[in-house]
């Protein structure tokens, strides 16, 4: 059994708060803070805006709230041929492109070499893939691969 050996680091955000103040001229408050992704994001604000903010939503009686930021997962796809649309079998509409369909063509591949293919088209494109990414795309490509294709010869995209 191996071991692991990690190192824990607390900092209050008031510490970081009078860092960031010692080198901007912010707003008088701190009136919130989050983790977004990987970034740390500090929202200053007056204090008298912050006032009048708050005894408008007392007096409006719904609270103004920011949206969680989600990170999207958008790939590059600009240049590469769509070959068909379809509906896969978790009932998602996706797009099949021609880059994944010629590379896993090849029925001796392993499921290793298939991911390894794809996730080089993905990154090729400047597309930073995760695991998730990488089977979707695998994934969709090899199901279109396994599908009858009566539209193939004529050109059409196959319609869902």
């Amino acid at each position: 059994m191996t071991e692991q050996v990690m190192t824990l680091v607390r900092i209050p955000i008031t510490e970081i708060e009078d860092w960031i103040r010692g080198r901007h001229a912010l707003p008088k408050t701190l009136s919130d803070f989050r983790i977004e992704e990987n970034t740390l994001v500090l929202y200053f604000s007056d204090a008298e805006t912050h006032q009048k903010e708050m005894d408008g939503q007392t007096l409006n009686g719904s609270a103004h709230r920011r949206r969680a930021h989600r990170k999207r997962n958008r790939m590059r796809t600009r240049g590469w041929d769509v070959v068909a649309r379809m509906t896969n079998s978790k009932g998602q509409k996706c797009s099949i492109y021609k880059p994944f369909v010629d590379a896993l063509q090849n029925p001796k591949l392993t499921i290793e070499e298939r991911k390894k293919i794809v996730e080089g088209i993905l990154r090729s494109n400047r597309n930073r893939p995760s695991e998730e990414s990488i089977r979707y795309f695998l994934e969709n490509t090899l199901e279109y691969l396994k599908r009858p294709h009566e539209n193939e010869e004529s050109g059409e995209l196959e319609k869902s």
